[in-house]
């Protein structure tokens, strides 16, 4: 069993569309006033001295170069930003292993992009709740937290759980937290959180049946004579 669920790119860039409508309100307004005093003084055939509409003329120019450079810049990380979420945030179900990853930050370190995230690693089983709200998706339960450089924190799925690039990450490094805290940029946040309480029950009944089943093979054999009795291996932990 395994899903992987990746960022909606145009729910990311709708977040960098609204910082730059906020960034260019004041500009707007700027020029919207001017524009109002030019109306009413040709309306109302004031004699306005030349000093003012040249004040006018400059502010418009410098309203009209600020909006422009605002938008270059936050076109080009925009385009920083969602190139690393791609690759870095993503929240993925394999077997019983909720792995979740999202971009922290990305830096500028010797002359190239060093991009930093956090990475959740939560057993299924101890997925406690799963909440939605306001755009933020919360993961109740025990898991190992870790907030570093993206490449320190390569990994492979095994068998076992997950063994990491560097292998002191495997039984170091992070810290345990009880409750993931994680942006919605996903197409459909509230399904996800569905997704994971399913597969969550679907594992839990899946070990429930495997102990009936291994219940049940035990008292089969106990139950059947054996020369040599039950193997030490087959016999269930002793309990004071």
């Amino acid at each position: 069993m395994k899903k992987t669920f990746h960022i909606n790119e145009k729910r990311l860039a709708s977040v960098f569309d609204r910082r730059l409508f906020l960034a260019n309100i004041p500009p707007m307004s700027l020029m919207t006033a001017l524009l109002v005093i030019v109306i009413i003084s040709v309306t109302a055939d004031m004699n306005i001295p030349s000093v003012i509409y040249k004040s006018i003329f400059y502010g418009t120019y410098f309203c009209i170069a600020y909006s422009l450079i605002v938008c270059i810049i936050t076109g080009i990380f925009a385009d920083i930003s969602i190139k690393a979420h791609k690759e870095h945030t993503s929240i993925e179900i394999s077997d019983s292993l909720l792995i979740i990853s999202e971009l922290y930050q990305t830096v500028r370190c010797e002359g190239k992009l060093r991009h930093y995230k956090k990475l959740w690693i939560i057993d299924l089983n101890d997925v406690e709740d799963v909440e939605y709200v306001k755009n933020y998706m919360i993961i109740h339960g025990k898991a190992r937290y870790f907030c570093q450089d993206a490449e320190w924190l390569g990994f492979e799925r095994t068998e076992n759980g997950v063994d990491f690039d560097n292998w002191w990450y495997d039984s170091n490094g992070g810290k345990t937290v009880d409750t993931i805290e994680i942006h919605d940029f996903y197409t459909d946040g509230e399904r996800i959180a569905q997704r994971i309480l399913f597969c969550r029950d679907k594992i839990a009944e899946r070990t429930r049946r495997r102990e009936e089943y291994r219940r049940q093979m035990l008292e089969i054999a106990k139950n059947t004579k054996h020369k040599r009795g039950i193997s030490e291996k087959y016999k269930p932990p002793y309990k004071r």
